[in-house]
């Protein structure tokens, strides 16, 4: 049952998730975008994508395109 909770979770995390990055990585659960710059975030996408990492990210990150990843890039990293 908490394997079926935990991937739903995912699925609709991923959903949600490019909307508001800054939910867990500025509320203190995850490392603080503010402080990359976009280029970085943009790097670290890709090597998500690729599958390497956190695994919540990975399925985040395949959920997204190119261009996705880098408006998120802009909006959430270092201004």
């Amino acid at each position: 049952m908490k394997k079926i909770i935990v991937s739903a979770m995912v699925l609709t995390g991923v959903a949600f998730a490019y909307s508001d990055c800054a939910m867990c990585h500025n509320g203190g659960m995850a490392a603080k975008l503010d402080t990359m710059a976009p280029a970085q975030i943009i790097k670290k996408m890709k090597e998500f994508k690729a599958g390497k990492g956190n695994p919540m990210m990975v399925n985040i990150a395949k959920g997204m395109s190119e261009k996705e990843i880098e408006e998120a890039a802009k909006k959430y990293g270092k201004k």
